[in-house]
């Protein structure tokens, strides 16, 4: 009795102490974050202010920065994921020996940092407009680096996605029988496109949508790159408002936060969410080869749903009749 009661104290206190890392973790990210929400919305006699607020509004100057960051963060989710994806199922298709090669090359961007890109990155630029103006050097320079569109930021932040969203198309695409998917697509006459588009992609779709929030939340609170490249993205506002507007500055802030932690929860759920559906889904699903109707849906050409067609079972030939009986054999 008294050995059952120690066992059952000390699963007790192994328990409590198991959860203090996760509480002292919440109590750490948690304490600044509601300590600016409190500077941000009470004065210092406790009452409810909005003044970082209507600072905001009434100023307009968070409009420009504000549309480019999502305009950035939206055109490098769109660039990332129509290259990656098709580029890891092609290494995983056809080039397989390939995949360490290139799970190296995406990973590198974890072992430099990201000051070091853009120091790599402004030598690569000035080099550019130090062919004169008029070059084609200047010209790409110009465009690389236009306050409208800046398309060298998309560029950087795609490469620095490139770990995480590398790994998570990777593992998903790993687990599917991709070959016999391909070569069952081919076989009922759809190229690559809609075998990506149809076929691939909807068995991906957590770690595609994980991919593109990941992206997007990096994306559009990314600091540093912007400030060093002289591009006023939403960030790079923030940080100038702190010398003029402190409370709006720090509203701003909670703000990104907030949206920053929504974009990965999102993330995070969507792509368990997709799990599970896929793991629940039957593991037999019609075969379009013998569905006519399958064949149909999956927008293949008429030559592939009348090779479907002549391979169904309503179509196939009837049954041989049964052989005759047997003579009965003579006394």
């Amino acid at each position: 009795m008294a050995e059952h009661v120690t066992s059952a104290r000390s699963g007790r206190t192994a328990k409590t102490l198991a959860w203090l890392p996760l509480i002292a973790l919440a109590i750490f990210i948690l304490t600044p974050q509601l300590s600016s929400l409190t500077y941000s919305f009470f004065r210092g006699d406790g009452s409810f202010t909005t003044e970082g607020l209507t600072g905001l509004a009434d100023s307009g100057a968070i409009v420009a920065p504000l549309l480019r960051s999502l305009v950035i963060a939206s055109l490098t989710v769109v660039v990332l994921i129509a290259t990656l994806v098709p580029a890891v199922v092609a290494v995983h298709l056809w080039a397989p020996r390939l995949r360490p090669l290139l799970s190296i090359l995406c990973t590198l961007p974890l072992v430099v940092p990201a000051i070091a890109i853009v120091a790599g990155l402004t030598t690569v630029l000035r080099g550019l407009a130090s062919q004169g103006r008029g070059s084609l050097g200047m010209q790409v320079n110009t465009l690389l680096q236009s306050q409208d569109l800046p398309l060298v930021l998309v560029g950087t932040y795609v490469v620095l996605c490139l770990p995480f969203t590398y790994r998570s198309i990777d593992a998903a695409l790993s687990t599917l029988p991709l070959r016999t998917l391909y070569e069952s697509s081919s076989v009922l006459g759809a190229g690559m496109r809609t075998t990506l588009r149809r076929v691939v992609v909807p068995n991906i779709r957590g770690s595609v949508m994980f991919s593109a929030f990941f992206t997007f939340a990096l994306s559009i609170a990314e600091y540093t790159v912007a400030a060093t490249l002289s591009i006023n993205t939403l960030p790079v506002y923030l940080n100038t408002l702190s010398s003029t507007n402190f409370r709006g500055s720090i509203t701003l802030s909670v703000l990104l936060n907030l949206t920053t932690w929504l974009l990965l929860a999102a993330a995070t759920l969507s792509a368990s969410q997709f799990g599970q559906r896929a793991e629940s889904a039957p593991e037999a699903e019609p075969d379009a080869q013998t569905d006519p109707a399958a064949a149909s849906a999956a927008g293949l050409s008429p030559a592939a749903e009348t090779a479907a067609r002549a391979a169904s079972p309503a179509s196939a030939a009837p049954a041989a009749p049964d052989s005759p009986r047997k003579e009965a054999q003579t006394p």
